[in-house]
């Protein structure tokens, strides 16, 4: 990491964006000389560094900026819904590493899960692993507190078919100002998988926007049917549904909730199924398709005329 002015900038010169107001606290789970502690310099130095997230998490300060580093290679198992709790405001966690070297967690009971319980959380640069038997309930836990998160740059994957996400980000109801960027959510053909991004209510300007989707999916993949949508943006991403036998949608919009989904490339494995819905919505220069080695059409079709 390096400064330039009041900037900061993560390694290989990508700017966070904004000036540094906060502290920063170093996590990696295979320093020889980390602890779990305060004092001693133990969390503020790459050197001498947390072990785990959820710890430095309990250091940080409400809405000051405070930001966590995951050291490339860092490595946490989650046996519960909280063994990650983003409990704490306006934190910033960064996974530094690329390929095999981004800070992994793998849900290794059924019920581990990073959840995001504070407002204004970003998550960036991280992947997420199922591996638990019979199907892990959710990767991302999204509660009701968590409004203004951002998911940046996450992946989720499943070891195998039933060592699976059943879901990759469930939402809480009412959750406002969610943005899901960049982001890879793939999972295995077969098991039992529902939905990729599922909303268990109403939500207000949430984004979801250059991000690819292979799942596959029993149910909606993106799924706003419980509650109304305001002004949800659906914008540039590819969503794959490899099941042959689902009645669920690659996008579904509830009957009254509002937004645009524009250039999306959607596929669904099933010939005879629909793959967008949502009457309330706008929807610009989408394409779609159902049949594997041909391109897709314009979904919805136009039927209108503009005078």
């Amino acid at each position: 990491m390096t400064t330039f002015g009041d900037r900061v900038y993560e390694l290989g010169g990508a700017p966070l964006g904004q000036p540094l107001t906060g502290n920063i606290y170093w996590v990696d789970s295979n320093a020889a000389d980390g602890m779990d502690s305060v004092g001693n310099g133990y969390g503020v130095s790459p050197l001498k560094p947390f072990l785990t997230l959820d710890y430095a998490i309990g250091c940080c300060t409400a809405s000051k900026g405070d930001r966590i580093y995951l050291l490339p290679g860092h490595a946490e198992n989650l046996t519960t819904a909280t063994s990650v709790n983003c409990d704490v405001a306006g934190v910033t966690i960064v996974g530094l590493g690329e390929g095999n070297l981004i800070p992994t967690f793998s849900a290794t009971a059924l019920a581990g899960s990073i959840t995001v319980g504070a407002a204004n959380v970003t998550l960036r640069n991280i992947r997420l692993v199922a591996n638990a038997t019979d199907g892990v309930t959710a990767a991302l836990t999204i509660a009701a507190a968590g409004d203004g998160c951002t998911l940046d740059g996450v992946q989720c994957r499943d070891t195998a078919a039933t060592k699976e996400y059943l879901v990759h980000v469930s939402v809480a109801t009412t959750v406002t100002d969610l943005r899901i960027a960049n982001c890879s959510f793939v999972g295995l053909v077969g098991g039992s998988m529902t939905n990729s991004i599922l909303f268990a209510g109403t939500s207000a300007d949430c984004v979801i926007e250059d991000s690819y989707i292979f799942v596959d999916s029993a149910d909606d993949v993106i799924d706003h049917l419980a509650g109304a949508s305001v002004n949800l943006v659906v914008r540039r991403n590819v969503v794959i549904n490899a099941d042959t036998g689902a009645a669920g949608y690659c996008l579904r919009y509830k009957s009254d909730g509002t937004g645009v989904a524009y250039d999306n490339r959607f596929a669904y494995n099933k010939i005879d199924a629909e793959i967008s819905v949502g009457a309330a919505a706008w929807w610009f220069d989408n394409q779609a398709s159902n049949t594997i080695a041909e391109s897709g059409l314009l979904d919805p079709a136009t039927t209108h005329a503009i005078p």
